[in-house]
Order: C-alpha cells, then structure tokens, then sequence
C-alpha cells in the first residue's frame, strides 16, 4: 500500500496542506459547539520552502545551499542568497498571521535556517 506524505500538523491547531498549499489554523471557542478558522494560501515557492524546511525539522541547521537547491534549482529556477532571504520572510509573515509564533523559522546566521521542531507532526495518506 502507497504512503505518501499529505502535509503536517503544527503546533497542534495548524494543518499544512501540501497539495493545496494551504495552512488551516482552528480552534475551539468556549461554547461547546463553536470552532473558528483563519486560512492561508502559499504560493509554489513558499509551498516548496515550508516542506524543505519541515521534512528536514531535525537537522540543527537546514543549510542555504541545500534550500535553494531543493526550492529554486531543482524546478529549473533561479536561486540566491536575496531569494531565500525574501521567501523566507514572506512565509515568516504567513505563518505569524495563522498563529505561529514568530521564531518557528530562525536564522542561523551566514548557515541556514532551523525550525522549531517541538510540535510537528507529519500526516500521511496510506
């Protein structure tokens, strides 16, 4: 039978969708039958960044060489340094908005990045 990676769950309350490319973020209000939703739509390459970047949550760096090859060079697009950095702080923003805390996506300065690993879960479809 397939296993194949749908997206992950983060922070408990946060669905990352990779096929749709979209975050959902609920929560349950204190009435017993009410619940709220905030949703997010990424674009390719932020969709791209956010799986590189949480396929590997437990590497203590995810080095920049390795990003941009895994977002930009593979898909026969253009990569840099200025790329990353604008992507990187395009999808900061998104995922602030859906209630991640700011330092999810930290910068490991002149390396990479790292994510913060404590509440990521990966959902598959089996």
């Amino acid at each position: 039978m397939e296993n194949r990676l749908y997206g992950f769950l983060l922070n408990d309350n946060v669905l990352f969708n990779i096929a749709t490319r979209r975050l959902v973020h609920y929560a349950e209000e204190l009435s017993e039958h009410n619940m709220s939703f905030k949703v997010v739509s990424l674009n390719e390459t932020q969709s791209r960044l956010l799986t590189c970047l949480l396929m590997n949550r437990t590497s203590a760096v995810i080095y920049k060489d390795d990003i941009m090859k895994s977002v930009w060079d593979e898909f026969n697009l253009s990569s840099s340094n200025q790329r990353l950095w604008q992507t990187v702080n395009e999808l900061r923003k998104k995922l602030s908005f859906i209630g991640l805390p700011d330092d999810f996506i930290a910068n490991i300065h002149g390396m990479g990045y790292a994510v913060n690993n404590s509440k990521i879960g990966s959902l598959h479809i089996t």
